[in-house]
């Protein structure tokens, strides 16, 4: 009897279960967001010495934001002076940095602070309190940190400039000075996450770098004085930045198939209209692009080379399936951009490093006012806090107090005429940057021109 009992509960409880329907699933948390998320008015300030104060990183990271977010008006300030140690960078937080109110500020400095000597505690310890009180004071103002570790010195690239300026060895030390900075990197990384900031590896990415350059060309540098990197290493910092922020890594793609008898085209971030064109064998459409490619000058163009940037972080794609066998010309606002037979159409083509491409032309344009900005105003700006730097510390004295005094009125208009024209740039890229319609058209390739034969004398 018990037996019965017991079976006949369990058929109870099965026979429950069976009718109570299933809790309702866990809704899925939304995807993390990718990148800053910088909003409308955001402020990005890099706090820097003399490898911030060559206005080259920061340009390009101002590129990739100019032409990735044109409908943001974010604005920028390179607060970067040569020779600076942190304790330079306290001396002018209120005026270079506080009176900025920046809501994103990047942080980097060591290379001065370690003294071009071996590793050396009371030395660490003084970067280490100025350094403290920097982010004290940032924390302060609220914005968002991120902490970069000092960059590679090439003691390979070292060992061949004294060979040549035997003078710019004086009087530093620097056996194992890249180890020193490594340290220095360590630290940083473990200061950002005891304080939540976020961390850039600029150090181990221009090093890992070198060491596969130097695989093939043993002479290979991307810092030819040993201390500041040229426009390619500069670029590397700028790539590793910005795919260390996680910021969107597509500009555009476009799909397009054979849906029934028309061409049916989709985006998931530009905007397609007016669709036509004969299934397999042409298709049109207006494409306004949310966005342009990230583009650098022609001077960084090796970093840019090294990094894959074109593909992994300002990737403008196209998948277009279904045309008959055949080669199509890719035609872009009246430009023949590529050709390319169906099979590259349909498994994938890009054409952010495309020359002829209206995008890559327009994106250039941008990158040349940025640059004339970086050049007439930015890098002006950072001389005269240079020079600043100089008269306070030449103000211990009276003498130097009273020449400071007296230059600062200068200083501020000065400063101030800097600041406007800087203003006047930012203005024309905000008109510049922002995205055209384009009437796209994929067609049979135009047969080429036969080559007049050429006759032998």
């Amino acid at each position: 009897m018990n037996r019965l009992l017991t079976l006949f509960a369990a058929c109870l409880v099965s026979t429950a279960a069976a009718q109570t329907p299933p809790p309702a699933p866990t809704p899925k948390p939304p995807p993390a967001p990718t990148g800053l998320n910088l909003k409308d008015g955001d402020r990005f300030i890099f706090i820097g010495d003399s490898i911030t104060h060559q206005c080259l990183y920061t340009q390009y990271v101002e590129n990739f934001y100019y032409t990735r977010f044109p409908n943001r008006r974010i604005h920028f300030r390179n607060a970067g002076v040569s020779g600076d140690r942190a304790a330079d960078v306290l001396n002018r937080f209120d005026d270079d940095i506080a009176r900025f109110k920046p809501t994103v500020a990047t942080v980097l400095l060591g290379m001065n602070d370690a003294s071009y000597k071996d590793f050396d505690q009371p030395t660490f310890d003084t970067y280490k309190k100025d350094i403290t009180t920097l982010l004290d004071k940032l924390d302060a103002l609220g914005c968002r940190v991120f902490l970069m570790g000092p960059t590679m010195f090439d003691h390979q690239a070292w060992d061949k400039r004294i060979i040549e300026k035997p003078e710019y060895a004086k009087g530093r030390n620097v056996t194992g000075y890249n180890a020193v900075l490594a340290y220095y990197s360590a630290w940083l990384r473990e200061t950002a996450r005891q304080r939540h900031y976020g961390y850039i590896d600029l150090w181990g990415t221009l090093n890992d770098l070198t060491a596969q350059g130097r695989q093939t060309d043993p002479d290979f540098t991307l810092i030819a004085d040993a201390i500041h990197p040229d426009a390619p290493g500069q670029h590397v910092m700028a790539h590793t930045i910005i795919e260390t922020l996680g910021e969107p890594r597509t500009v555009g793609s476009v799909n397009a198939i054979i849906a029934g008898k028309a061409w049916k085209t989709t985006s998931r971030s530009s905007t397609l209209t007016a669709t036509t064109g004969t299934p397999a064998q042409t298709l049109s459409f207006d494409l306004l692009p949310a966005a342009l490619p990230w583009v650098v000058g022609d001077d960084a163009s090796l970093g840019y080379k090294l990094t894959h940037s074109g593909h992994k972080l300002s990737n403008e794609a196209f998948t277009l399936s279904g045309f008959q066998p055949g080669r199509y010309d890719l035609v872009m606002g009246g430009q023949t951009v590529g050709t390319w037979d169906s099979n590259a159409l349909a498994r994938h083509i890009e054409i952010q490093e495309d020359p002829d491409s209206p995008t890559r032309q327009q994106a250039t344009q941008v990158a040349a006012l940025n640059k004339q900005r970086n050049d007439e105003a930015i890098h002006p700006l950072r001389d005269l806090y240079g020079k600043r730097k100089g008269k306070l510390r030449a103000a211990t004295t009276p003498e130097g107090k009273a020449a400071l005094e007296a230059w600062l009125p200068e200083f501020q208009k000065l400063q101030a005429d800097l600041e406007a024209k800087a203003k006047t740039f930012e203005d024309q890229i905000y008109q510049a940057n922002q995205p055209k319609k384009i009437r796209v058209e994929i067609k049979p390739a135009a047969p080429k021109k036969p080559q007049p034969k050429k006759t032998v004398p």
